[in-house]
């Protein structure tokens, strides 16, 4: 169908702009970041640039919602290989850290969606009122709640608090090639857990 023509429901406006969402992510791997144009996207998405325009302003804002879809994507992997029932919670939360990073650092096209957007990338990334939290706060969530059913969560430290803080170290330490597992998961152990479980 002809994404041109008007919408009448916010499920198919929704739908609209998840399908050139996904043209946008396979023209971006196809071409590159900076040489796709929003008729490439419109091309891809099999509709016309002005099209695009109705719900999008430019390629800037494509490149932060492939980038936030990725990170949804993450995120369910995540959530998905999270054992909550594990015995050390403590292991599993480091655990959850490392694979977050490890795909922050790995993913291809994560990487170069965060290339793409060099001067924004503190704000887009960190902080509570970022688009990402929430994201990041869905990931961990489960485990923040299973460890204050435990009574293992410092009661001094507020739920998106503790996922800020996450937020805060993953994005540290995503660029870090340079460290061995050990010693990530050292550095992880040595200030991140404390800063959320109880001692001990």
């Amino acid at each position: 169908y002809d994404l041109a023509m008007p919408q009448s429901s916010q499920s198919s406006r929704d739908d609209v702009r998840a399908q050139i969402i996904a043209a946008a992510r396979s023209s971006f791997a196809r071409l590159g970041v900076h040489r796709t144009r929003i008729e490439d996207v419109a091309a891809e998405a099999g509709t016309v640039r002005t099209s695009v325009y109705r719900y999008f302003a430019g390629r800037d804002q494509l490149v932060e919602e492939a980038l936030l879809e990725r990170i949804r994507e993450f995120g369910s992997d995540l959530r998905a290989g999270t054992d909550l029932e594990a015995v050390d919670l403590v292991r599993e939360f480091v655990d959850l850290v490392i694979r977050s990073i490890r795909m922050g650092r790995e993913d291809p096209e994560f990487t170069y969606l965060i290339e793409a957007l060099p001067r924004r990338i503190s704000s887009f990334l960190t902080g509570l009122g970022s688009p990402i939290h929430q994201i990041v706060f869905d990931t961990f969530e489960p485990v923040i709640l299973r460890g204050r059913e435990r009574e293992l969560i410092r009661e001094d430290a507020a739920d998106h608090d503790i996922v800020e803080w996450i937020q805060g170290v993953t994005t540290l330490f995503v660029p870090r090639e340079d460290l061995s597992d050990f010693e990530e998961r050292r550095r992880i152990r040595t200030f991140l857990v404390p800063a959320v479980f109880y001692p001990g």
